[in-house]
């Protein structure tokens, strides 16, 4: 059977351009809302790939990996979740350490509380009676929130400020209730300090605590989104990381 040599070149035609239109599909943490974008430009830039981003908290992503969403790279604000992804063997390769992100007590212009490291300002309300809300993220399945939770029990208070505590889905969400001015504080990914939307909104501390950024192939993942994974890990990507406020290690280190 002959085909015409017209007809063959306009379906060969149509299947480049469906490969060529098909997505990456990331699940990423929420503290890399404003990191990511950044470097899925400069990604597309170099390569003309285009990658789709989830955003949620990391436990939450965890659980729709297991239940089959369709992500090629999972990018997690803990370890841990990275972890149970490789045990059920829902992954593939080596995961990689991309980063380590950094924690703030973020404090709305409308709010007074007096904001410290060793979070004097936070008992002295509490002592008071001064103390209304401050927003975390859910400790249950989302990083931020669970070290938000270890920072509070070390300085003593995490028990009896329970009743203070507005629950967040996540880091992006916890932001959204400390800017409220029913909310005094929230604890917040430090990149988001450096968007000028945000940091004109009002005040905040940096806190002695960070937490390790990891990302890994989901299994299945398409040539494409390993050449996205191996992309994050150059200097390049490293430098946009930093701009954004995480911490990453030269490459002598």
């Amino acid at each position: 059977m002959k085909f015409n040599n017209t007809i063959v070149g306009i379906f060969l035609c149509c299947c480049i351009s469906a490969l060529q239109a098909s997505e990456v599909q990331i699940a990423a943490a929420a503290n890399l809302r404003y990191v990511l974008p950044a470097l899925v430009v400069a990604f597309k830039q170099q390569t003309g790939h285009h990658i789709n981003v989830s955003y949620a908290a990391s436990g939450t992503l965890t659980t729709q990996i297991q239940h089959g969403a369709p992500y090629e790279v999972f990018f997690s604000a803990d370890p841990s979740y990275i972890l149970r992804i490789s045990d059920e063997e829902l992954s593939e390769g080596e995961f990689i350490n991309f980063a380590r992100a950094q924690i703030v007590l973020f404090s709305s212009t409308q709010s007074s509380l007096s904001l410290d490291a060793d979070f004097m300002g936070l008992k002295l309300a509490l002592d008071r009676g001064e103390l209304n809300k401050v927003a975390i993220a859910n400790p249950i399945h989302a990083p931020y929130g669970q070290a938000a939770q270890n920072l509070l029990e070390q300085a003593g208070i995490w028990q009896k400020i329970q009743s203070h505590l507005l629950i967040a889905e996540n880091a992006s969400q916890a932001l959204q209730f400390a800017l409220s001015s029913q909310v005094d504080a929230g604890f917040v990914p430090y990149s988001y300090m450096l968007q000028p939307q945000i940091s004109s909104q009002g005040r905040y501390i940096k806190l002695n605590e960070t937490l390790p950024q990891q990302a890994v192939l989901i299994r299945g993942a398409s040539p494409v989104a390993r050449q996205f994974l191996a992309f994050i890990q150059t200097e390049p990507a490293k430098a946009i990381f930093r701009m954004q406020g995480f911490i990453v290690e030269d490459k002598a280190s």
